[in-house]
């Protein structure tokens, strides 16, 4: 049995817990004292253990596997509590703090052995994410799959070699989302000012979003191979794409990953 300890269940932490929940072979413990009387009540009926503070030694070494799912902004405070505890041999500290470097939980945690950063995104609330994975030297074989087991559980799992390139995939498919929206909610109000109503500009939108990706996935042509076989010279699609191009759309994309990746290398040396 792996006991697992949460630190932290907040939209994805508890995206996290509703995948994990039922496994077999694991144990739950939640830690928040944010949010305790919202989970009581949302888990009542399920074997999670949930405290509205941190436990003390003896519960804490009895954990495999502990996870902080918190806000980087708080990461020091709610470190502090852990610093001096010992943990059960072969435990891992797993983080999901934006840009956070191992090099921070191993000094802020003292006895901390194994540590592996992770970023998981938003997608994962339906099992459809990104978790990208960097960890020290000191993961062993056995953590490892059991960390990327765990992860799998709400999307692709995809390890990385070094803090650099975490903090890019926090740029990258940890922000992702909220770029695509941002893109998304563009779409429809274009729709929708040039006359169509929200419902329909929404059912239009999605279906042709969703079905251009699936059409990616299932031709396996590059994006710009397929964008060429719609416009046609003279076309519509080609009218369209002369705008996208003058406005320097790859720029833009490139200049907000930039500034995604610049802020989570910063959010790091704090």
């Amino acid at each position: 049995m792996n006991k697992v300890l949460l630190v932290g269940c907040g939209h994805m932490g508890s995206a996290l817990l509703n995948a994990w929940i039922d496994l077999k072979f694991y144990s739950f413990t939640v830690v928040d004292p944010f949010n305790h009387d919202k989970l009581k009540k949302k888990y009542y009926k399920k074997k999670i253990q949930l405290f509205n503070k941190t436990p003390n030694q003896s519960i804490i070494k009895k954990f495999d596997i502990i996870i902080f799912a918190i806000k980087p902004q708080v990461a020091k405070k709610v470190l502090s509590e852990y610093h001096d505890f010992e943990f059960k041999k072969n435990s891992v500290i797993a983080s999901i703090v934006a840009g956070k470097k191992i090099s921070f939980f191993k000094k802020n945690i003292k006895n901390a052995l194994q540590i592996v950063r992770i970023m998981p995104n938003m997608p994962a609330l339906i099992s459809q994410g990104v978790s990208c994975f960097v960890s020290n030297k000191n993961l062993s074989n056995n953590n490892k799959k059991t960390i990327n087991d765990l992860f799998i559980k709400v999307g692709l799992t995809i390890w990385l070699k070094n803090e650099i390139e975490i903090d890019k995939a926090t740029a990258i498919s940890g922000s992702g989302p909220g770029y695509v929206f941002t893109l998304i909610d563009a779409f429809e109000k274009a729709s929708q000012k040039i006359g169509f109503s929200k419902t329909i500009s929404r059912e239009i939108v999605l279906s042709t979003i969703l079905g251009s990706v699936k059409l990616m996935e299932k031709s396996k042509k590059e994006p710009s191979d397929l964008a060429n076989l719609i416009a046609v010279k003279g076309g519509t699609t080609e009218a369209g794409i002369k705008v996208l191009k003058k406005n320097n759309l790859k720029k833009i994309m490139y200049n907000t990953f930039l500034a995604a990746y610049k802020r989570a290398s910063k959010l790091g040396k704090k």
